[in-house]
């Protein structure tokens, strides 16, 4: 567990809210400060004029590790890249009847297309395996992540970690070749939600990797309704209690009024967090601005009731 102590900038001093345990040993560190902040490009920038202690891999490195043979992944003949995330996975270790991840990728070209599919821990960014996918003109192939060998285990017995997914070389065609969707399904709760996969191409406008991100949020345990919160970050700025925070975040209820705001330090590049990290207690709906600090990320949001019906949703990016 990281220590807490008084956040970099002395003007917020911190409520302190309990570190939320990671993957494979990482951390997740919440801390709420004493005043909503409605700015957070300012914040961020000052923010980020202080060292940070990077421990952690970067995304982007994953696509160019020698060791992976992965120079090739993505890159086609007109120079574009063709990139695919799955932004966060859970798979139960404990029950063969367990929780777990599908995900789906599909050929939307008319020739053959070699696939490499990366599984990738979420502290570090490194390729715990990886496996090759030939898919035929239009075909889908999908993948229980339960069937893939090789992934790590945390300590509560469930493999954590997201999947980076590309095309193989290089191709005549300069259009989007690959397309797809991930889901989780917990057999116990008849509980299943979803959403497509992230197009990561860092060299493409079609990145869906931003700075800033805006979403909505509900939280009532009177009639069990949450919100959980997928987030996805290139470089982690370490959690240490002096490193520059990987995200800050400001919450408003329904009316557009700051109720409170908040810095996340963490090691991991996927993780996971829910409406009562974040959200003041006794405020059912409203909405969440969240800026990564120093690097680029995305948050998926999945609303829930009774953890049975759910919508699962990407946050709006805001970048220009």
């Amino acid at each position: 567990m990281i220590s807490k102590s008084t956040p970099i900038l002395s003007i917020f001093l911190a409520l302190l809210a309990p570190a939320v345990a990671g993957a494979a040993g990482g951390s997740v560190d919440v801390r709420i400060l004493d005043r909503p902040i409605t700015d957070l490009g300012a914040y961020a920038t000052a923010l980020t004029t202080t060292p940070s202690q990077v421990t952690t891999g970067s995304l982007r490195a994953v696509m160019n590790t020698a060791d992976h043979d992965l120079t090739g992944v993505g890159t086609k003949a007109n120079g574009a890249s063709d990139v695919l995330l799955v932004p966060y996975f859970e798979v139960d270790r404990t029950s063969a009847e367990g929780a777990t991840t599908l995900l789906a990728v599909r050929n939307e070209t008319d020739s053959h297309v070699p696939v490499r599919i990366l599984y990738v821990s979420a502290l570090g960014g490194t390729v715990q395996t990886e496996q090759n996918v030939w898919l035929a003109p239009d075909a889908t192939q999908t993948i229980n992540l339960r069937d893939v060998p090789g992934l790590s285990v945390d300590p509560d017995g469930v493999s954590r970690g997201l999947v980076v997914l590309g095309t193989i070389g290089a191709h005549p065609t300069g259009s989007a070749s690959l397309s797809g969707d991930f889901f989780f399904i917990d057999p116990a709760t008849d509980y299943s939600t979803g959403s497509t996969l992230l197009d990561m191409s860092f060299d493409s406008p079609k990145n869906e990797l931003c700075r800033a991100w805006s979403t909505r949020f509900f939280r009532s345990e009177q009639i069990s309704t949450t919100s959980s919160f997928r987030f996805v970050v290139d470089i982690p700025s370490g959690s240490a209690s002096f490193d520059s925070p990987t995200a800050i975040g400001t919450v408003y209820d329904e009316a557009g009024k700051a109720l409170r705001s908040f810095e996340i330090r963490t090691d991991l590049n996927s993780f996971q967090l829910t409406s009562a990290d974040l959200v003041p207690e006794g405020t059912p709906f409203g909405s969440l601005s969240i800026r990564f600090v120093g690097t680029d990320g995305a948050v998926l949001a999945e609303h829930s009731g009774f953890h049975r019906l759910s919508v699962a949703l990407r946050g709006a990016c805001l970048d220009q």
